[in-house]
């Protein structure tokens, strides 16, 4: 599945296209990489929420709280850098969307794209082609909605086939009797 994450400043639920700080990708469960980590990160003194957004119809949007923010230099010399942010509670329960590569490749990348980490990362075949611009404000306009229909929970009855019908297959800390 391809996903994107916005780096958002916190308190910003509601509006998410105004809290938008920087476009990430998602490393592992609970890190996430902003290969161009802007001011308005270093700024967000109030915190830090991380909108995992899914790029299509599957999946879940998830708003993750950042813990730890960790900035590194890249080379080039335009003052350009990159960023990991470490989650604070919960990992995402997406996989991660980074595949592989050696620190080697990484740098003759970045020598060949003049520091450009996204560009780096599309060249070496580890991100998606356009992830970079993924997020947009008519996708985090759209995150309200998303994320309320989400929110609704699924019914369901006993005896219609769906969930089993022994009390004990329900309760996670029923055991059933030996037979």
């Amino acid at each position: 599945m391809r996903l994107v994450v916005s780096v958002q400043a916190a308190g910003f639920e509601e509006k998410p296209a105004e809290g938008h700080l920087a476009t990430g990708l998602l490393v592992e469960p609970g890190a996430v990489l902003v290969p161009a980590a802007t001011e308005g990160i270093a700024e967000a003194t109030a915190g830090i929420d991380l909108l995992v957004l899914p790029l299509g119809e599957a999946g879940r949007v998830e708003r993750l709280v950042a813990e730890r923010v960790t900035f590194s230099p890249l080379p080039g010399g335009k003052g350009r850098r990159f960023a990991v942010i470490r989650m604070a509670n919960d990992d995402s329960r997406h996989e991660p969307n980074v595949g592989e590569f050696t620190g080697s490749r990484l740098d003759e990348a970045l020598d060949r794209h003049e520091g450009d980490l996204w560009a780096a990362l599309e060249h070496l075949g580890v991100i998606a082609p356009g992830s970079r611009d993924a997020v947009t404000p008519e996708l985090l306009r759209r995150v309200p909605e998303v994320v309320a229909e989400q929110r609704k929970p699924e019914f369901e009855e006993p005896d219609d086939g769906l969930v089993p019908g022994d009390r004990c297959d329900l309760l996670p800390t029923c055991r059933k009797e030996p037979a």
